[in-house]
């Protein structure tokens, strides 16, 4: 990949964009590039409103950030880009080449909105995550799926602001829940809990989202073991407990919904839930990603397949 020049052009008339190669040219870039439209979100602005008001933003013309993907050394699925930020419109000589000879070219005035790569300074994104509190960036108008979070900012050689991005995975596809076998009252526990995880993810919550998974697991939990006439009241621990002597074979196991590999996600999930407690968080130092309680949509949606409470 080339090196990304200082500055580049947004060509109205031929919707493409353009970077100097003199101090009175330009030339189109390559169309395999793709640039993207930027919206920053800080942490409190992931709400619906907030993600509405980049959207907002992204639909605005001429765009007033832009992303241009350089090489990552972090590697997929993170990547990372250069920030341009607007700088007024211009008129521009394009150079075009001409197609019919190949030693001459035709140059064409056209008007252009000016972007530069601006150094490291005091921009929102920079202060937030000097505070710990990373934010995001918005890149386009699915909302969530289009988030990505900042995991790094460096200055390049000639001094350019990198941002290296990390997705916000969110559940695009989430199971969708089977819960008509179950008793109604449970029904109606189990149906609370997993609209309201849906409403953690969407809204980018992942503490909410693993408190909603853990109580959706108790509810799982105590279906599997009514099933087979074994109490369930209690704790999620002491249900699973229950439930390992069954898989153990130490009491009778016939038509119970729960195999150990559903076992072994809500064990996942109930121990994230306890690293939310104040002796795990603070007394011992173990907290949890937000990453990985997004990633949640994952481990719920097999858990509630393997259970025979949900399908994909």
């Amino acid at each position: 990949m080339p090196s990304a020049s200082r500055t580049i052009y947004y060509l109205e008339k031929t919707e493409g964009f353009a970077e100097p190669i003199s101090t009175s040219q330009v030339v189109p870039i390559d169309p395999t590039i793709v640039v993207f439209k930027g919206a920053y979100l800080s942490q409190l602005e992931i709400t619906s409103n907030g993600l509405e008001k980049g959207k907002s933003q992204l639909r605005q013309h001429p765009a007033h950030t832009l992303l241009r993907p350089v090489p990552s050394s972090d590697g997929p699925p993170n990547w990372s880009a250069l920030v341009y930020r607007t700088a007024g419109t211009v008129t521009v000589r394009v150079r075009r080449e001409n197609p019919k000879v190949r030693s001459h070219y035709d140059e064409i005035l056209e008007q252009a909105v000016c972007y530069h790569a601006d150094p490291p300074g005091n921009y929102a994104w920079e202060t937030d995550v000097d505070s710990g509190k990373a934010g995001y960036f918005l890149t386009g108008s699915t909302g969530p799926n289009a988030l990505w979070r900042i995991t790094r900012i460096q200055a390049d050689a000639l001094n350019r602001q990198v941002l290296t991005f990390a997705p916000v995975q969110m559940a695009s596809i989430l199971v969708t829940p089977k819960f008509d076998t179950v008793p109604p009252q449970l029904r109606e526990y189990l149906v609370l809990h997993f609209e309201g995880f849906q409403r953690a993810l969407s809204r980018n919550a992942p503490f909410d989202a693993i408190d909603r998974a853990n109580n959706l697991t108790e509810g799982i939990l105590s279906h599997c073991l009514s099933a087979i006439g074994v109490t369930s009241s209690g704790s999620l621990d002491g249900m699973l407990e229950k439930a390992k002597g069954i898989l153990d074979g130490r009491q009778k196991q016939k038509d119970f919904s729960l195999t150990f590999y559903a076992y072994n996600l809500a064990q996942v999930i109930r121990q994230l839930h306890a690293r939310l407690h104040h002796n795990q968080a603070v007394d011992r130092g173990k907290t949890v990603r937000p990453e990985v309680g997004l990633n949640l949509s994952v481990t719920v949606s097999e858990l509630l397949v393997e259970v025979g409470l949900g399908t994909y």
